[in-house]
């Protein structure tokens, strides 16, 4: 009912696709604050601490001062939130600078997707091969226009 009046209707959907995975594989949620929630919908279902899962996300999400992903999550469970620690500082891009100044957000899962190449590549990508082949893309897309 909690879900229907103020959730999104991913998150019952979403919560039982972790339930089952977690238990055969390790389960990197992506997102932000919004993976909290999918926390406490999973803790409603199973009352046991969620075994192999992490949220992943960026440094922008854990150091945006008007939320408060770690405290939320230490609310529901004890898990490890990861954070990617993706600068565009100096980039030539104002587009891509504005995630510095807090005008634009991660969306999208772009941090758990940046944790998992890391991983996967055992620390051959980093946050900063990551951040040069996003500059480059931008780029390429904003000078197709």
């Amino acid at each position: 009912e909690a879900i229907s009046a103020v959730g999104d209707p991913m998150m019952p959907a979403f919560a039982g696709i972790v339930l089952g995975a977690a238990n055969k594989a390790p389960v990197l949620l992506a997102g932000g604050t919004q993976m909290a929630a999918i926390l406490a919908v999973i803790r409603a279902l199973n009352q046991e601490e969620p075994k192999q899962v992490a949220i992943g996300t960026t440094r922008w999400i854990i150091d945006d001062p008007t939320s408060d992903l770690v405290g939320l999550v230490n609310q529901v469970a004890e898990i490890s939130v990861l954070a990617a620690n993706l600068s565009f500082a100096s980039s030539k891009h104002a587009g891509l600078r504005a995630y510095e100044s807090g005008a634009v957000r991660e969306g999208v899962g772009a941090g758990g997707a940046c944790i998992a190449a890391m991983l996967k590549s055992r620390g051959e990508i980093t946050a900063n091969d990551i951040a040069e082949a996003v500059e480059h893309e931008y780029g390429r897309i904003v000078q197709s226009f």
